[in-house]
């Protein structure tokens, strides 16, 4: 079981194709800025946050979303100032109870664990920043566990080769 997360595509929809294409997933996230038709495939099948880049009202500034018993929380980051601190965006994900929080906005693929939430920032497979190559992320529940869920970070070149300098494997609360 596993979950594909994109943000900061600005536009780009075969690559983006082409990465959905790849992965066999239980759901895709996409965290902003995917700037394009949201009801145009392949995003029409995403679960899509709106970034300061879109302008589809339609689509949310946040989302809460469970899956395989974790709580999600998934925003662009914009508006919690994640260029330059966590903080906030720590603080949202306390409010709605999540254990995992996913974003964009600052185009630097990262994985974090802070205080038992795990953070990832999928990267920008459009412009990357603070890293040589575009990259996408891939997460996966590897167990259960008493002191809570153990998750994979799997990060991906835009080619779908692995970037082993990212990712790997995180404890987050129940």
């Amino acid at each position: 079981m596993s979950i594909l997360i994109l943000s900061d595509t600005h536009g780009l929809i075969q690559e983006v194709k082409q990465v959905v294409d790849r992965h066999q997933v239980d759901m895709i996230l996409h965290c902003g800025d995917f700037c394009v038709d949201s009801r145009r495939e392949p995003f029409a099948g995403m679960q899509l946050v709106r970034g300061n880049c879109d302008t589809a009202t339609d689509v949310p500034l946040e989302r809460k979303v469970t899956w395989n018993g974790l709580t999600i929380y998934q925003t662009h980051g914009h508006l919690h100032g994640v260029k330059s601190s966590l903080l906030k965006l720590h603080y949202r994900a306390e409010e709605v109870g999540a254990n995992l929080v996913l974003f964009g906005h600052s185009h630097v693929p990262v994985s974090t664990v802070e205080r038992g939430i795990l953070f990832v920032n999928p990267g920008s497979l459009q412009l990357p920043r603070g890293f040589d190559r575009p990259t996408y992320a891939v997460i996966a529940k590897q167990a259960e566990l008493p002191e809570g869920h153990q998750l994979e970070v799997v990060f991906y070149d835009h080619k779908g080769s692995v970037v082993t300098e990212r990712g790997g494997r995180y404890l987050v609360r129940r």
